[in-house]
């Protein structure tokens, strides 16, 4: 009877441990990526470039490119909307945009600051005296398809 008490145990730490590695071997092929899309609003004109760059933290949001997951222009006719950012893992992000009707590639400002050309933000925050921190713009991308709408604001100008 103790051979058998011994053994039982065993066998069942043996059929955990395969189950495991199953659930493992598996959860290798689920994807955990979704598609990002946008919905924009609030555009001026269909003249120009929607400029926009994605980040997946603070450093360098919202205004340096060089630290952004992805960053690119897109012709407006080009940029149905709503149009995809592409696929990224589930997390947090945040999404600032610009319309660059004059197609520099900039945000254009005044000699104040303010900008001169359309923008918009994920979360669509309140902008008064500067732009949004990370936290402010930040959505939760999970599932297969997320969407997210922004609003665009002109302060001046276009």
């Amino acid at each position: 009877m103790n051979l058998k008490m011994k053994k039982f145990p065993l066998s069942v730490l043996a059929l955990i441990f395969l189950t495991n590695l199953l659930c493992l071997q598996s959860a290798k092929g689920i994807d955990s990526s979704s598609n990002l899309t946008v919905s924009i609003a609030g555009l001026k004109s269909h003249k120009g470039k929607i400029c926009f760059s994605l980040f997946d933290s603070n450093k360098g949001f919202p205004g340096d490119k060089k630290k952004a997951l992805e960053a690119k222009c897109v012709k407006i006719k080009d940029a149905s909307v709503p149009f995809s950012l592409g696929s990224v893992k589930a997390g947090s992000y945040a999404v600032a945009m610009f319309h660059d009707v004059n197609d520099d590639g900039t945000l254009n400002r005044n000699v104040l600051g303010i900008p001169t050309e359309g923008f918009g933000f994920s979360g669509n925050p309140r902008v008064i005296t500067g732009p949004p921190k990370f936290n402010e713009s930040a959505v939760i991308v999970a599932g297969r398809n997320t969407n997210i709408d922004i609003q665009f604001q002109y302060f001046l100008g276009h």
